[in-house]
């Protein structure tokens, strides 16, 4: 029951909440905790003119602008009622539209859930109160108003003042949408430019996708060729709502091109007419300097194309410098990758180089240089940034600190693509001597993806498809391709792409792009010829040497061997003499022991005899295919026992898949024998021996590896170089064969032996042979 006392209470804090300064929906929210507090009612609401369904009852009150107090519940006539207004039926309840003489606030509903009868004087306090909270709601929205006009004027000073400081087309057109949508609380906005060459209109500045809307380009295109305006307002079920304001940019008589805005940021979405003026009074205001500042930008961009040339011709002449400071293959290619990438350079973030092999007819990956990652690629630009000097000095210091292996290098170098394989863009480009530049297309049903069912995983020219080796995002990834020209021939084709800034790869970039690498092209291919004439050189010194090792072997041989008979029959007699003396003699006698020294030492020499006639003797080998892994465990397996009891640690890493090779097994398996007694001699029964075997290619030719490691101590330096040389030893009790006889047997299977020393730590031997596919391409070739 409503005290009347509180009536004093309820209107002085009315008052004093509707000329408080906190915000509206507070101030509201405690005006209806005091209402509901004074009458003691269970409910206290203010319905929104946005809550309140046209069909229901509440729509009729507001229409009759009439309040309506209900006492009895039971008695009201439940007609029109909505679902959602059913809730609003109390006992007893009263419904106060709020109005004033231009608009409607909304109504303040009071719900008890007991029989409530209102007195004469709680209707005028109820009815009083109401008209409190619509002046309450009237003046916000008239303060919302006027703040509003306040932004619109101070948006189209700012609006002014931002297109006349600055003249960069791509600043001002931003400031242009970003005011706009500001000053028309639109949700996007779509600035275009005609294109001078073309007539083209062309999006310059964008939010939103509405750009994309087919409908958004039709009405830029008719206000653009007509001069008029156009405020476009579309709401229907069949499509969806579109609403939309349109103006030209006209200076002089001449159309410049349009500004466009949508949905305006509220409940409705529609523009109105103030809209729509303070639309064309920023389009007037902003045509003159979009006039000024293209002419500007076209003024510029001519200046900076000759400045760019100037720049590209010495560039050029940097990078070609730095390529003729070197004749070595591998360096050549880094040069021009690091070229490519360097920000004073070509400047794109990674380059890959492919080359064409001949032989196998296939585009071998051959170096790539670039980061891997986002934050490498930040901290390799951040340290380029503040080293100082020209082009060919900037590579020759990384020249000088080689980057190390990196992931992009070690996929590219796994690359190969047979050149048959047409649809593969790498392949065109090489049957086709021109480039590409790829973009990915949009179409309906999405990317456009092709992929290769071999090789890089590159695919056609449209909608290429690169895999996941070298983009993180199939779908915005964007590369391009220019051939690497030889003599009168593509030898190769470099691929760069801009991954990590993302900047776009224009024809300007392919053109400064092929022309170095028609430079770099021959640059690369002299280095090549170079490097196999280099290769042949080697290879006859190689022959040299080994023809005047084997004279000097044959000589050996003819002299160990007539010494070797010389003392062989004297030796067996001895021998064969003591060993009657050693029967004859009986176990007490004192003598014994001197026969049995006789025995020993004759022993000793015939071995002597038996290893100088092994290594000098020109035995027939008897090559068949073989599996190293077998020869390397059937040699280990000699020796296991002896590991397994001590306290060698033993590692083996075999790679999976092994080609086989021609050879000699019972030789292989001595050589490999010999060499794992070494190590295991030489660690004297503790430390970690380990065993390597993997395949590689180099140069079109494959082979397979084998690496033997101890941890041994390693050699003395100066002995290295004789390691391999008869009769060298720095044991007493050796004769100094057993690598000579290793080497002998590695290089008669046309092998190659070679010594990672490490002085106080161990020593490794890999031994390389060539793979089965290896001697049959170079007996092919």
């Amino acid at each position: 029951m409503f005290n009347p006392s509180n009536t004093y209470d309820l209107l002085k804090s009315i008052i004093q909440l509707s000329t408080s300064s906190i915000p509206i929906q507070v101030k509201l929210d405690r005006m209806l905790q005091s209402i509901s507090g004074a009458f003691q009612s269970d409910r206290c609401l203010l319905l929104k003119p946005e809550k309140i369904d046209k069909s229901g009852f509440l729509s009729r009150l507001v229409s009759e602008k009439k309040p309506l107090w209900v006492e009895d519940g039971a008695s009201f006539q439940k007609e029109n009622i909505l679902s959602e207004e059913e809730g609003l039926l109390c006992p007893t309840f009263a419904c106060i539209p709020l109005y004033d003489e231009t608009s409607f606030q909304g109504i303040l509903y009071m719900g008890f859930s007991k029989r409530y009868k209102f007195s004469p004087q709680e209707v005028d306090l109820l009815r009083l109160v109401g008209e409190a909270m619509g002046g309450v709601i009237r003046n916000d929205d008239l303060r919302q108003k006027a703040e509003k006009t306040i932004s619109e004027l101070t948006a189209l000073y700012e609006i002014g003042k931002a297109v006349t400081s600055t003249l960069k087309l791509a600043d001002l057109f931003e400031s242009i949408v970003a005011m706009g949508l500001k000053i028309l609380k639109a949700k996007g906005g779509v600035l275009r430019i005609e294109d001078r060459r073309t007539g083209e209109l062309k999006v310059k500045c964008n939010v939103g996708d509405y750009h994309q809307n087919p409908l958004d380009e039709k009405i830029a295109r008719r206000v653009f060729y007509t001069g008029t305006p156009l405020s476009f307002n579309h709401s229907g079920e069949e499509k969806p709502s579109f609403f939309t304001l349109c103006a030209p940019f006209l200076s002089k008589g001449r159309i410049l091109g349009t500004l466009a805005f949508y949905d305006k940021d509220s409940d409705s979405s529609k523009f109105d007419e103030r809209d729509f003026q303070l639309l064309l009074m920023m389009a007037n205001q902003m045509s003159c300097t979009i006039e000024n500042a293209l002419i500007h930008y076209e003024t510029s961009e001519m200046a900076q194309k000759h400045e760019k040339r100037v720049k590209e011709l010495s560039t050029l002449w940097e990078l070609n410098k730095a390529l003729l400071t070197t004749v070595n293959f591998e360096q050549r290619i880094l040069m021009t990758l690091a070229a490519i990438t360097i920000g004073d350079g070509l400047g794109f973030n990674r380059a890959m180089l492919f080359l064409v092999n001949e032989k196998g007819n296939t585009l071998d990956g051959t170096m790539a240089v670039g980061p891997d990652s986002a934050e490498e690629a930040g901290r390799i630009w951040s340290v380029l940034a503040q080293r100082k000097g020209s082009p060919s000095d900037l590579i020759l210091q990384l020249l000088s600190s080689p980057p190390k292996d990196s992931v992009l290098n070690s996929m590219v170098k796994d690359i190969h693509i047979p050149l048959e394989q047409d649809q593969c863009i790498l392949s065109k480009t090489v049957l086709e001597g021109r480039p590409f530049n790829i973009q990915f297309p949009q179409s309906k049903e999405g990317w456009l993806q092709t992929r290769c069912e071999r090789g890089c995983h590159l695919g056609s020219e449209v909608g290429c498809y690169v895999g996941e080796h070298l983009s993180r995002d199939p779908k915005a990834y964007s590369f391009a391709t220019v051939p690497l020209m030889g003599k009168g021939t593509v030898i190769g084709v470099i691929l760069v792409d801009n991954l990590y800034n993302q900047n776009p790869i224009t024809e300007e970039d392919i053109r400064f792009l092929s022309m170095f690498a028609n430079q770099a092209g021959l640059a690369i291919e002299n280095a090549s010829l170079y490097r196999n004439l280099k290769e042949v050189h080697q290879e006859l010194k190689e022959t040299q040497n080994l023809l005047i090792h084997r004279e000097k072997i044959a000589a050996l041989g003819e002299l160990s061997n007539s010494i070797a008979h010389e003392i062989k029959n004297p030796l067996v007699s001895i021998g064969g003499f003591a060993r009657r003396l050693h029967r004859a003699i009986p176990d007490d006698a004192p003598e014994k022991r001197y026969t049995q020294t006789i025995m020993i030492e004759v022993a000793r020499l015939e071995k002597i005899l038996t290893d100088i006639s092994n290594y000098t003797r020109d035995e027939s080998l008897s090559f068949k295919e073989c599996d190293l892994r077998k020869v390397l465990e059937d040699s280990l397996s000699m020796i296991q026992e002896r590991i397994d009891t001590g306290g060698i640690e033993l590692v083996k890493e075999f790679s999976e898949e092994i080609p086989q090779i021609n050879g000699d097994y019972f030789q292989l398996k001595q050589a490999f024998f010999n060499l794992i007694n070494n190590a295991y001699q030489a660690m004297r029964g503790q430390g970690r021996l380990s065993l390597r075997l993997h395949p590689f290619a180099k140069n079109g030719a494959y082979y397979v590896r084998v690496e033997v490691e101890d941890t041994g101590g390693g050699m003395d330096p100066e002995n290295l170089h004789n390691i391999f040389n008869p009769f060298y030893t720095t044991r007493d009790s050796s004769l100094g064969l057993g690598l000579p006889i290793i080497h002998k047997i590695i290089t008669s299977h046309r092998g190659q032996i070679e010594v990672d020393n490490y002085p106080g730590a161990g020593v490794t031997f890999l031994i390389t042979l060539p793979s089965k596919e290896g001697n049959e391409e170079r007996h092919n070739g």
